[in-house]
């Protein structure tokens, strides 16, 4: 099959972005199983890149002003059969691909409210003159199809993967307790998401003051960047009043080399989100062999079976938040059992080659 894929964000390698490294990982997996990929993405400079005999990336760097001229001479020069739009940015390719008679696809990642109203109204456009839309859950699909008022039959599920030849469990000790100025402390819980409200870090650290009484060298890790820097700040002065701001560190910038030991390092990971489209964190952290504790709420019921492979507690229950990590921090074996569970469950269904071969599925249902 022969198909581009347009998506407004940069690389991996370039600057990691959510989006971004679920594109192009897509990509990659399609490329892996024999199908002929375009990318095209923002990047520092216009190039044209080989990357295997099946995938060719090509990045733009002012992305909204010439998209459009670059789709037009991809889809001449290449003809694909499929258009698959990870971005609203690129509505601009996606109409030139039904214009043309193209098969079109358009990704949601999420479907959090788009502002201004003119990003919203491209993104309902978008999806209504596309085949097939994918969600990265049923959850978001639900969500796609009560706001958008799709029909049903259009929307389909593709969930996101994880490499688990790179996100694997390791016994080995790494520099990042040192480099990150962790090795002081006996005991690590981690999350991993952007400083943002809806991802819940204030509820976690809410926990601390209980659970320091029992295990008063542990440390709370969270590593991403801040999406609003405002929040950043009430976290570490709300982490100041109660008096548990040591035993805080929040990581802004985690090199891709250095996260997956440091996963590897944490004791459990946590994740206090009330709305996760998908949750790639949860199913990285779960790919390392770790137990999770998360809200039932969102995608996290798709992700993890109650006590079978990590622990679902009621959304904002702070209580059993904190009860829920006290019960893991006081019994290792079950922790071990979740944390295995959740590496088996990984492997038999959040990678990249079964994102990859649910895809062209929804490609051959375009085009039949």
């Amino acid at each position: 099959m022969k198909l581009v894929m347009f998506v407004d964000k940069p690389l991996p390698n370039e600057r990691p972005t959510g989006i971004g490294m679920a594109a192009f990982n897509m990509a990659l997996a399609l490329s892996g199983r024999g199908d002929e990929v375009h990318f095209v993405c923002r990047g520092e400079t216009e190039r044209e890149t080989s990357l295997n005999d099946h995938l060719t990336v090509q990045t733009i760097r002012n992305y909204s002003r010439d998209n459009l001229r670059v789709a037009l001479d991809v889809l001449r020069r290449e003809r694909p059969e499929i258009v698959h739009v990870h971005s609203t940015a690129a509505l601009p390719s996606l109409l030139l691909g039904r214009a043309l008679g193209r098969g079109i696809v358009v990704h949601s990642h999420g479907d959090e409210p788009l502002h201004p109203l003119r990003l919203a109204l491209m993104r309902k456009i978008g999806m209504n003159f596309s085949h097939r839309v994918v969600a990265v859950s049923n959850t978001t699909r639900e969500g796609l199809i009560r706001s958008q008022r799709l029909s049903p039959a259009k929307v389909v599920v593709a969930y996101n993967g994880v490499d688990t030849e790179d996100f694997r469990p390791s016994t080995e000790l790494h520099q990042v307790l040192t480099k990150y100025r962790l090795e002081d402390f006996d005991k690590i819980i981690l999350s991993i998401g952007a400083l943002q409200e809806r991802k819940g870090q204030w509820k976690i650290i809410q926990c601390l003051p209980e659970i320091l009484e029992r295990w008063p060298h542990l440390v709370y890790v969270n590593v991403g960047r801040p999406y609003d820097r405002s929040y950043h700040a009430r976290l570490m002065e709300g982490a100041e009043r109660l008096g548990v701001s040591k035993n805080v560190k929040l990581l802004v910038t985690v090199p891709h080399e250095d996260l997956v030991p440091l996963i590897n390092s944490a004791y459990l990971c946590v994740h206090a989100s009330i709305r996760e489209p998908f949750g790639l964190a949860t199913v990285e952290e779960m790919a390392c062999g770790k137990a999770v504790v998360a809200f039932d709420s969102g995608a996290m019921p798709e992700i993890i079976d109650d006590r079978v492979d990590g622990l679902l507690v009621p959304p904002n229950d702070q209580g059993a938040l904190t009860r829920s990590i006290l019960e893991l921090l006081g019994d290792s074996k079950l922790a071990e059992t979740l944390g295995g569970a959740a590496r088996t469950k990984v492997v038999t269904k959040f990678t990249w080659g079964q994102t990859a071969s649910r895809l062209e599925t929804i490609y051959a249902g375009v085009l039949s």
